[in-house]
Parts: C-alpha cells; sequence; structure tokens
C-alpha cells in the first residue's frame, strides 16, 4: 500500500510553485493576480482551503468601505481566522507604510495572523492583539522543507477545523495545537549587560531558521559553516553576505556580470563597477576586481547571502548553510 505523507505533498507542490514562478518570472513580476493564481492559490489549496469557496476563502474582502484585503480565511464557524496579502512576485513586503496599513486592515477584520506574500516570500506576523510586528519569515527560493513546515504550522486548514471531525472539543483541541506549535516569545533582559540565554541558541542554526529565532538587538553572528563544511569566523551580518558571495564566485566557473541581487530590478550584487552610491567590497575574481554591494539591512544581508547560496551547482550544496552565536 502506498503511503503519502501531508509533508511530502505539499513539498511537491511547493518544488511546482518555485518552477512556475522561475519560468513565469517577467509576467509575475507586474501581475498580481497572476501571481495570486499561479502561485498563492496552489499553495492555499494543498493546505486545505478550497479558494473556489468563498465562505471558506474570501477573496477581496471589504469592510467599511475602505478596507480591504485580498484573501480572509474563516475557520468552520463562519469566524475570520487569517489574513493574506498578496503582491506581485519579488516586490518588497517590509515597507514599513504599507505593513503598517495591512496590520491594522487585519485588526479591523479581528484577525490575529497576517501573511504578506509574493508567492516565494512569506512574512508572517502572528499575536497582533498584543501589539507584536515581528515577522517571521521564509522563502520557497530557499530550503523548501523549513518552509513546508512553516506553512503546516501556520497556515494548515485544520487548524480551522477543516477535515477534523467536529465535535465540542474542537475549539480546545486547535487552541491546544497552536499553543504547542506557535514560538514562545521571550522575556527582554533585565539590563542592556544581561547576557541572552545561549541554551536557546544551540550550536549551528539553519540561516533559513534566523528569522525564528529571539535575539538580542546587538546581537552578531560568531561562525558561518559553507555548504561544504568549511567553518568562518564572522562579526557581521554584512560578513555572512561577503563570505556567501565570495564561497558562491570561487565555486562558480562563470558569472554573468553585473550579477542583480534578489529583488532584481536596480541593484547590482556582483558588479565590475563600484557601486555610484551605497558600500561595495573590492574582491579579485579572475584576474580582476569585482565589487560585492553590501549597503542592505541586516534582512537584506541575510537575503541576498541565501539567494546566492541557491545559486551554487547542485554538487557543492552537501549541506545547509548556518551560523552560531
Amino acid at each position: 500500500m502506498s503511503i503519502t505523507s501531508p509533508l511530502a505533498s505539499l513539498y511537491i507542490v511547493l518544488q511546482a510553485v518555485r518552477a512556475s514562478a522561475e519560468l513565469h518570472a517577467p509576467l509575475l513580476r507586474k501581475n498580481e493576480a497572476a501571481t495570486r493564481a499561479a502561485l498563492i492559490d496552489p499553495v492555499l489549496r494543498a493546505l486545505g482551503w478550497d479558494t473556489a469557496n468563498v465562505q471558506m476563502v474570501e477573496p477581496e474582502k471589504t469592510i467599511g468601505g475602505d478596507l480591504r484585503v485580498d484573501y480572509l480565511l474563516r475557520d468552520t464557524t463562519g469566524k475570520p481566522h487569517l489574513v493574506i496579502e498578496a503582491k506581485c512576485l519579488d516586490a518588497s513586503l517590509d515597507k514599513h507604510g504599507y505593513v503598517s496599513k495591512v496590520l491594522g486592515y487585519a485588526l479591523g477584520f479581528k484577525v490575529q495572523t497576517v501573511f504578506i506574500t509574493d508567492g516565494l516570500s512569506w512574512h508572517c506576523y502572528s499575536n497582533l492583539h498584543k501589539g507584536n510586528t515581528e515577522a517571521i519569515t521564509f522563502s520557497l527560493a530557499d530550503n523548501l522543507l523549513p518552509a513546508a513546515l512553516h506553512l503546516i504550522q501556520w497556515l494548515d486548514a485544520a487548524q480551522s477545523g477543516y477535515g477534523l471531525t467536529q465535535s465540542s472539543n474542537y475549539v480546545s483541541l486547535v487552541a491546544e495545537v497552536t499553543q504547542i506549535t506557535a514560538p514562545k516569545a521571550q522575556k527582554k533582559p533585565a539590563s542592556k549587560t544581561q547576557k541572552p540565554d545561549e541554551s536557546t541558541l544551540p550550536g549551528f542554526v539553519d540561516l533559513t531558521h534566523i528569522n525564528t529565532l529571539h535575539l538580542e538587538p546587538n546581537q552578531k553572528p560568531k561562525q558561518l559553516r559553507l555548504p561544504n563544511g568549511t567553518v568562518k569566523s564572522i562579526n557581521s551580518w554584512k560578513d555572512i553576505l561577503l563570505e556567501a558571495s565570495q564561497f558562491f564566485l570561487q565555486q562558480s566557473e562563470s558569472v554573468a556580470l553585473p550579477f542583480p541581487d534578489k529583488p532584481g530590478k536596480k541593484t547590482a550584487l556582483f558588479s565590475l563597477q563600484k557601486a555610484l552610491k551605497g558600500s561595495s567590497q573590492p574582491i579579485h575574481y579572475q584576474g580582476k576586481t569585482l565589487y560585492i554591494y553590501t549597503n542592505y539591512n541586516a534582512q537584506s544581508r541575510l537575503a541576498n547571502a541565501l539567494y546566492v547560496f541557491s545559486k551554487l551547482p547542485t554538487r557543492e550544496k552537501q549541506q545547509a548553510p548556518a551560523v552560531a552565536f
């Protein structure tokens, strides 16, 4: 008897979504409706949401005449449960004004969990009633297994009652499961000199999991493990991007220059010309001086490091890149 796990089934769908994003990128970068149809709807269906059932997944939901969200997902009682905002592929998902507006919309619907996605990158905001505005982020462009686990944890329709045997214990069951799987907030230190609880950061942490950790405001990575197992000493998020870039260039026989960064719109991550604005790091590459653009915030430096690692030849992807603190 052949048995397929739900995680394996979702993984296959995510592979197809990633392939579709690469194949139709020029269209999806300028067409939000196409992005939703090709990249977001298949994921929702794989997680048990019937996108054709408007009582379950209501598109373009408005309230009060001026509040509108792309998807309002309801539980089996009809109560609003999740909000999803869609943007075109590769669009910025973390602009402060836009995020604040979306979270405000969600609170207008009395929803506590919000996703903002371009179909590949997913930003999850939870516990909004407690004032939380920190996102858990993951991407289908990186390691698919952590992304699949996050999606099951936060978006599986079973947590809204679908596919479960209905009983009076349903609400308490969902609450219990959510409490078990939800990340636990850590208490802030009493002073700036108080050290973080190192027991929460054992050894190396997969780069794709960094955004799920509760780091101190000024906490920096100390070591980077490259995909071939080599460990590099580092002192900043910038060092992660530089080491990732240099490793990629060393392992790649030829790289078309200028090499665009992850958004792929205006900025070249690698170029033979130094950027007119922002900081760049010069290195020697095939007898020439090459500039690595580094003028990003920590989150973007991490995203671009993961991006170049994803472009490595398959033979070099022996293990997932990771950091230690």
